[in-house]
């Protein structure tokens, strides 16, 4: 089965929740975009693949990394319009290659060789651990390259906010739970930066604010659908 047709019939299932989210995330920012007198195309196509990639990912899907594809190189350019360097380039030079990386890896730990779903599981307190040091060794390097080097209009959140991605990202290719928690996280640092983007006229902001929050709304559910399916793979 290709790519388009299993998209169709993976569509074609998608709960009142999933429409909820695809549905408000359009609606609002459309008035949004009315309300402001912003309005860009650009950003509502990247954040339309973004929802779709993260409602996928939610339900654990490997079609999430071909909308992510799509929505890293739209953000990528996005952030880089904006001047939040360190996200721009996490997008362009890290998330797209990993989108590849994660197609391939979960092609590995499906739940059966036919199915598109992958096979997730929590992370141990080692490995967890870890994931907090490499986080925060992170925001400290990236944030003192931004101060130094760029004119970075928000250095430490954009630091924040590129080394979860970084995290997290990795997490979401081993198909560990904890994932969620992360993105949890960098949705609410991503929507201050937002914020503030959006009161010095940057004019992405304020549909990629609306995007932040709905992809905050899903996080919360990927949680426990995420839970809901390691739970049903240990009964197998």
């Amino acid at each position: 089965m290709n790519t388009v047709s299993s998209t169709k019939k993976a569509i074609g299932t998608f709960s009142l929740w999933d429409m909820f989210i695809i549905i408000g995330f359009v609606t609002t920012s459309l008035i949004v975009s009315l309300v402001t007198g912003q309005f860009s195309w650009l950003s509502f196509i990247g954040g339309t693949f973004s929802i779709l990639c993260v409602i996928f990912g939610a339900k654990g899907n490997m079609l999430n990394f071909v909308f992510g594809l799509s929505g890293s190189l739209i953000s990528g350019y996005i952030m880089f319009r904006s001047g939040i360097y360190a996200m721009a380039a996490f997008y362009i030079l890290y998330n797209v290659p990993m989108q590849f990386v994660g197609w391939h890896k979960w092609h590995s730990i499906r739940l059966k060789p036919e199915s598109k779903v992958v096979r997730t599981r929590w992370m141990n307190w080692t490995q967890r651990i870890i994931m907090v040091a490499v986080t925060a060794a992170l925001i400290f390097l990236f944030r003192y390259i931004l101060s130094r080097f760029t004119d970075d209009a928000q250095p430490l959140s954009d630091a924040a906010a590129v080394s979860v991605a970084i995290v997290t990202q990795f997490v979401l290719v081993f198909a560990f739970i904890e994932q969620w928690l992360l993105w949890i996280v960098m949705d609410i640092v991503m929507g201050i930066v937002w914020i503030i983007s959006w009161r010095l006229g940057v004019p992405h902001a304020a549909i990629q604010f609306v995007l932040e929050m709905f992809y905050l709304i899903n996080a919360t559910r990927g949680i426990f659908l995420w839970m809901k399916l390691e739970k049903s793979n240990g009964n197998e």
